[in-house]
């Protein structure tokens, strides 16, 4: 892949989860309490668990995707929650699962914490004159509340969550808001995310240039393979971090 020339853009857009905050804690917490509330201390069981949460997850994002109606991620996470106790073959108490979900919720803000450079990579775009926005999907109005807390929010002209498109990425419609907001054409834009399909390929089906936060160490060759090749990221680093390399 080539080197990026950051003088070809005026707009960089971010994914927020687990590419400018670390949010890998919260479900993993949220999860703890509601097995050892029902009385599960079996690191097994709770592997799986949390296995079958992300998977049913992802599901049911996929299914909207591809037409199903839209659902608020508190009602997704609360079926994801309480479908995945069933997986694991564990009576299912609608209250507690609820109470998770409200906690699950809370500690998506109280535990979400900027990656080292986050600062310094928003301070180095914004001297550029370089417009920020940012596109998450998680619950609606946290992306605010999360980068407001961590005095970050002054950077962004542009802050679009599912809540307010009523969809959810990979589709078109949280893209095209946020460049709209921040009045950019595509082609001056590049967008930055870590979840390959809902990042890279809604960002290059608004045909967005796209750096990969390949945090995880997935095969890009079997993102490729399944995604297809239109939605090969132009370029690719391991962490958020080495973004700063590129100025």
């Amino acid at each position: 892949m080539s080197l990026l020339d950051l003088s070809a853009f005026e707009t960089v857009i971010f994914d927020l989860d687990s590419t400018l905050t670390n949010t890998h804690r919260y479900p993993i917490v949220a999860s703890e309490w509601l097995l050892k509330k029902i009385g599960i201390d079996s690191e097994e069981l709770m592997s799986s668990y949390i296995r079958n949460l992300v998977i049913r997850y992802r599901k049911a994002l996929q299914a909207i995707v591809e037409g199903a109606p839209f659902r608020s991620p508190f009602d997704i996470i609360y079926t994801a929650m309480k479908n995945s106790l069933e997986d694991i073959e564990q009576k299912v108490d609608s209250t507690l699962v609820n109470e998770a979900t409200q906690r699950f919720k809370a500690l998506h803000l109280e535990l979400s914490t900027p990656y080292d450079g986050v600062l310094e990579i928003l301070e180095k775009l914004k001297a550029r004159n370089i417009k920020l926005g940012v596109i998450s999907n998680s619950f609606a109005g946290h992306a605010r509340i999360i980068l407001t807390n961590l005095e970050l929010d002054y950077f962004f002209s542009s802050i679009v969550d599912c809540g307010d498109v009523n969809a959810y990425k990979p589709m078109k419609e949280p893209f095209e808001r946020v460049l709209r907001e921040l009045n950019t054409e595509v082609s001056r834009s590049i967008y930055i995310g870590d979840e390959y399909y809902a990042d890279m390929v809604g960002a290059k089906l608004v045909g967005l240039t796209t750096i990969w936060i390949n945090n995880r160490n997935i095969s890009l060759e079997d993102q490729v393979a399944k995604y297809g090749s239109s939605s090969t990221p132009d370029f690719v680093l391991s962490s958020t971090h080495e973004f700063l390399q590129l100025f």
